[in-house]
């Protein structure tokens, strides 16, 4: 998946979320996290995504919508002051919500990006033709 110019986009197969779309709506609440460099603890995120096409997890995000609050390291500091945080994940955690149930080689969310991709693509050249 890695990045698009809109961000950085959630590698799990069945997620549309992409941090330039979280930002445009105003889900301020989503981050996105790397693929962790351990092998073993990226052969499972890698898993858990359930991907059927081919990528690369090691230039890849998985969204916080895919985590329970437990597995991210809380600042107490910046929470107190009223600071925004950094969200960062405990070592060793794994994706367990809102994962795909089976590997789809195109998934409906797959298949809506593409659609979505190619829509912006047209309109990319129409702006370029019509100025």
């Amino acid at each position: 998946m890695g990045t698009r110019s809109g961000g950085s986009n959630c590698a799990i197969a069945t997620c549309d979320l992409y941090s330039g779309k979280t930002k445009k709506i105003g889900m301020t609440d989503i981050s996105f996290h790397r693929f962790p460099k351990d092998p073993d603890v990226q052969k499972i995120w890698t898993l858990k995504c359930k991907r059927g096409d081919s990528w690369n997890p090691s230039k890849s995000y998985i969204c916080s919508k895919h985590f329970k609050s437990e597995d991210f390291v809380r600042d107490l500091k910046s929470e107190l002051m009223g600071n925004k945080t950094v969200r960062r994940l405990k070592p060793g955690s794994i994706p367990t919500l809102n994962l795909p149930t089976c590997l789809s080689t195109e998934t409906q969310c797959a298949l809506k990006r593409r659609s979505r991709i190619e829509a912006k693509s047209i309109k990319e050249v129409f702006t370029l033709y019509s100025h």
